[in-house]
């Protein structure tokens, strides 16, 4: 029998994943995203005038349907002061829960776009997402 969560609890299931204090991070090693991947799977990229970015809970919107979907009020945007450091690419971005470091959640950027190699003036745009639906 499979397991069916009611569209009201779905705003309840995020609003408990959200609610900790999050970080944005974008990492640069060939790292692919799995349902095995901890923290220590990703690098988080250094130089350029990166710095990773907070995500707050109130600024979370959240819409309850089917599916219930968890939006960011503003997309977060890096501009590059001029190239990273070592290995000087970028392949996504993964989140992380600041109580204990524990990755949340993370998305390599479409195979078009990797490996990205920043450098002075370029920018990488991410808007967070979270879906949640039961089938």
């Amino acid at each position: 029998m499979t397991l069916i969560v009611p569209d009201a609890r779905e705003i309840v299931i995020l609003t408990d994943f959200l609610t900790p204090a999050l970080t944005l991070r974008l990492y640069g090693n060939d790292a692919t995203p799995s349902g095995t991947s901890a923290a220590a799977d990703f690098t988080e990229i250094a130089g350029g005038g990166y710095a990773n970015k907070p995500l707050i809970f109130a600024n979370w919107g959240i819409i309850a349907g089917s599916p219930t979907i968890a939006l960011y009020n503003a997309m977060q945007q890096w501009v590059f002061t001029g190239p990273i450091n070592a290995p000087g690419t970028i392949y996504g971005y993964f989140v992380t829960r600041n109580s204990d470091g524990l990755l949340m959640w993370a998305e390599r950027f479409p195979a078009g776009n990797v490996p990205f190699n920043p450098i002075a003036g370029s920018d990488i745009r991410v808007t967070p997402r979270i879906t949640c639906e039961s089938a």
